[in-house]
């Protein structure tokens, strides 16, 4: 036989509590926008604690400020603050969001530190962390102090759960999104280099019949002067000469653009000088005018992967440098490329003579569609792709930037000659 006793206070206070938390799940799920389900939520809870006020905080994608998005038995005026530094931690939100733990307030009259909020008299406050999957933000109520109870913390508990989850689909959802957007970025590109490679290969053809023209012509010349019939053709022989020249260009063009429009994806052996000589040429041929370019490579050991995705990042970052000197004047206006190997590592450089990258940017250039360029100027994609590319490689980049230029550099490792 069992003795069951049951706490009818306890039992009530346990269904109010379920009952408060499916009014937070369809607040949740119902809503638009994560911002009205937070707030619909804050509504909910407050519906179950009486006289409380309930504040948001979210911290912002820069992970340096935290704003107050959602509120919840305050007036619109109390609520519109200035968002708070995380850094110093001066403040009791952020001192919850700094060392991630619950901070208990039994007399707000008496709590050390700033407030976000007025202080009122005989009121608690309990500030709570929110997040699961890295910090999100901090949940702010303040209260009566009988009312933040054992059960009234829990079901706050519960509350910054549901808000980290929501919070943390809403972060996957946009992870998604990217992922989609580079794919598409990729695929686009993928298209262009095939049509680079079908474009190069159509000029190719008519450049041999043109260039083996040239050189029979030459010959005959050559035949001429030797005969002593060819007095007068020495502005031709300047012709036929300078047209090879040409010709030798294009055709050193046309190889480069076929080098770097191959596979990024393939692993071979390859001399990662030819690679980068093969973009430097490219570019050059397109921007030469706008910039000086010098490009000194020493003796380099093979590299295991794909020639073109290096010369794309070469190509990404001599682009970024040259929108990085806009506003220098054009004598000086300078890229500087750079490689050598010590220790079996392969060190590359990239340098322009601009004006630095600010420190705010920096935090945030290597992410996925973030770009300072102007509308339809930039995918935001560009140092994202050189860094997947270099980290492929088995290696990684670093920067030094200030007032006289940025240098990228990436060091990678060489590939190993065989035993055998």
């Amino acid at each position: 036989e069992y003795l069951v006793v049951l706490d009818r206070q306890k039992l009530e206070r346990a269904r109010a509590e379920a009952s408060v938390l499916r009014t937070v799940l369809k607040a949740v799920g119902g809503s638009v926008s994560r911002h009205d389900a937070v707030r619909r939520a804050l509504e909910a809870v407050r519906t179950s604690l009486p006289l409380c006020h309930l504040a948001f905080f979210e911290l912002d994608a820069l992970g340096r400020h935290l704003a107050c998005i959602a509120w919840a038995g305050l007036t619109d005026f109390e609520a519109i603050i200035e968002p708070l530094n995380v850094e110093p931690a001066d403040n009791l939100v952020a001192v919850a969001h700094q060392h991630q733990k619950t901070v208990h307030v039994h007399d707000l009259l008496e709590a050390p530190g700033q407030m976000p909020f007025a202080r009122l008299k005989g009121m608690a406050a309990v500030v709570m962390p929110i997040g699961t999957r890295g910090p999100r933000g901090v949940l702010y109520v303040s209260a009566l102090p009988d009312v933040l109870n054992d059960g009234a913390l829990r079901l706050l508990q519960a509350l910054c759960d549901a808000i980290g989850a929501l919070l943390d689909i809403a972060s996957l959802e946009a992870e998604a999104a990217q992922a989609r957007d580079i794919a598409s970025q990729r695929d686009r590109l993928a298209t262009i280099g095939q049509l680079v490679a079908g474009v190069a290969h159509e000029i190719n053809n008519p450049l041999a019949f043109l260039k083996s023209n040239l050189q029979s012509l030459k010959h005959e010349v050559d035949d001429l002067r030797e005969q002593n019939q060819g007095a007068q053709l020495g502005e031709v022989d300047d012709i036929v000469t300078e047209s090879l020249d040409g010709v030798a260009r294009i055709e050193t063009l046309v190889q480069a653009l076929k080098g770097t429009s191959r596979n990024r994806n393939e692993k071979i052996r390859f001399d990662p000088a030819r690679a980068v000589n093969e973009a430097v040429t490219i570019f050059r041929g397109a921007k030469k005018s706008e910039c000086d370019i010098l490009c000194e490579l020493g003796q380099l050991p093979e590299l295991l992967g794909s020639p073109s995705a290096l010369g794309q990042v070469v190509l990404n970052l001599m682009q970024n440098g040259l929108d990085a000197m806009a506003e220098v004047e054009r004598p000086r206006r300078k890229l500087e490329i750079s490689a050598k190997c010590e220790n079996d590592i392969v060190y590359l450089t990239v340098r322009d003579h601009g004006t630095g990258i600010p420190l705010e940017v920096q935090k945030k250039m290597y992410d996925a569609f973030f770009t300072t360029k102007g509308v339809g100027k930039g995918t935001g994609l560009g140092l994202y792709i050189c860094k997947e590319i270099i980290e492929g490689f088995g290696g990684h980049m670093e920067l030094t930037t200030g007032p006289t230029g940025t240098t990228f550099h990436m060091m990678m490792p060489a590939e190993a000659e065989d035993d055998s």
